[in-house]
């Protein structure tokens, strides 16, 4: 994976970052109703939403070899 981290093209952390996001913003709905079915609290949901999405917006636009 770090090997990844050296290939990586600066070009593309504006497109990989919008993704990220757009993902980020489509989960809170899900996040939220998720939590209300599992009876926990909604922000519960969301930090764990959020950081799936912040880790996939990171390591997600990495060329696999």
């Amino acid at each position: 994976m770090f090997s990844l981290i050296n290939k990586y093209s600066t070009n593309n952390v504006k497109n990989d970052f919008l993704s990220g996001l757009t993902v980020a913003l489509a989960l809170v709905p899900k996040a939220v109703a998720c939590a209300l079915v599992a009876q926990v609290h909604p922000l519960v949901s969301l930090y764990a939403a959020f950081m799936v999405s912040i880790i996939t917006s990171i390591l997600g636009g990495l060329a696999q070899e």
